[in-house]
């Protein structure tokens, strides 16, 4: 898979509605926004994937483990903040909290990995359809719908292009290009 790809499919689901990591309901409720830490994680997906290839040196695999994703944090915040206030943060921290929402995002991450070829460290447990309804019933909500305006809107656009251009010089000074294929 070309790097290129690989980076682009990755931040494309940074800021989506199915934001996909393995979150504990402990976690939603401790957490101050649950939804940007998800966002974070979800970063890392493509680090892994490139770190795990067999056609990088062990020099640009060291280069990718030091790349600081926290140092985008703020970008994605920022955007988050200025589409959400506080308390609509809190309905999603709430929804992401879900333990039905979890089964339907951690199964939605398996597959992803799936498709890409990466390995499954557990097996998530296969979303009921009353599951899938939480989801689709929110997916319906005035919350929802907003999220999902923003997930189209030119701020989360703006953000995932930072974002991209931040990995991309990145892996550039890695001596990694996004031409470059990777299996």
């Amino acid at each position: 898979m070309k790097l290129f790809k690989l980076t682009t499919l990755a931040l494309m689901t940074v800021l989506s509605l199915t934001a996909c990591d393995k979150a504990s309901t402990e976690t939603a409720k401790d957490d101050k926004n649950l939804l940007l830490d998800m966002t974070m994680e979800s970063l890392k997906i493509p680090m892994d994937i490139i770190i795990s290839s067999e056609q990088i040196t062990a020099e640009q695999k060291a280069c990718v483990e030091k790349i600081d994703l926290n140092s985008q944090k703020a970008v994605i915040k920022e955007a988050m903040d200025k589409a959400f206030t506080p308390e609509e943060i809190q309905q999603l921290n709430d929804f992401y909290g879900k333990p039905a929402v979890q089964k339907v995002t951690n199964y939605g991450r398996e597959q992803l990995f799936k498709q890409i070829g990466l390995p499954i460290e557990e097996t998530a447990e296969k979303p009921s359809e009353e599951d899938m309804k939480v989801v689709a019933d929110f997916s319906q909500t005035e919350m929802g719908q907003k999220y999902g305006k923003f997930n189209l809107s030119e701020d989360a656009q703006s953000a995932n292009k930072k974002v991209n251009d931040f990995i991309g010089e990145e892996l550039k000074k890695c001596g990694l290009s996004e031409e470059q294929e990777l299996k």
